[in-house]
């Protein structure tokens, strides 16, 4: 056998996948938790899978789509996660959301990024309505309690205070609270604190 027939027939294995889309979606999401999405290239997540950059157009059209189909897959491991505590709390679920935040940051961040996704994505808009609808019926008892305010508004409160612990917890900028009160907590007391 020649040496250009063993290099072709190499080749070919390198582009074989049985799923080339989740391979794709593992390789980006990979690049994303190792190196930001500043790393997140077309170009770049196609040579991590091993295929040729134009592999991924038939299955996500360009590097908006498949970053939204990878937001997406974020967005249903989050809803996931917080089904079991629903039932629980806010304050469960809150936690639940920050954790999520801090194993998957590269992930979490892409999933609110709209310069980078496409939010008039179907499946993104859907699953992205689902954790929504999650939090809309945490708030739900809430406004028993509270007659004076609105449920857009305690549910924009709430968000916002989670959402932004989770920011502050994956960016390292809760660790300096973590000693600086001579409290010496963790940063599990401090977010269950927080959420109270």
């Amino acid at each position: 056998m020649g040496l250009q027939v063993m290099e072709r027939q190499k080749s070919k294995k390198n582009y074989h996948h049985g799923d080339l889309r989740s391979a794709l979606l593992r390789s980006a999401r990979a690049l994303l938790e190792q190196q930001g999405i500043s790393a997140l290239g077309l170009r770049a997540i196609t040579r991590h899978a091993g295929v040729s950059s134009a592999a991924a157009v038939p299955h996500f059209g360009n590097l908006a789509g498949l970053l939204s189909a990878l937001a997406t897959t974020g967005h249903e491991e989050l809803a996931a996660a917080l089904e079991p505590v629903l039932e629980i709390g806010a304050h469960a679920a809150g936690l639940v959301y920050v954790r999520f935040a801090i194993h998957n940051p590269g992930l979490f961040t892409l999933m609110f990024r709209s310069d980078v996704i496409d939010r008039g994505d179907r499946p993104l808009a859907a699953a992205s309505a689902r954790t929504s609808h999650m939090l809309t019926r945490l708030i739900g008892n809430m406004t028993d309690h509270q007659p004076q305010r609105t449920r857009s508004g305690i549910r924009a409160a709430h968000w916002g205070k989670v959402h932004g612990l989770a920011v502050l917890a994956i960016d390292g900028l809760l660790d300096p609270l973590l000693s600086s009160q001579g409290e010496d907590m963790s940063l599990e007391d401090l977010l269950d604190d927080a959420l109270r």
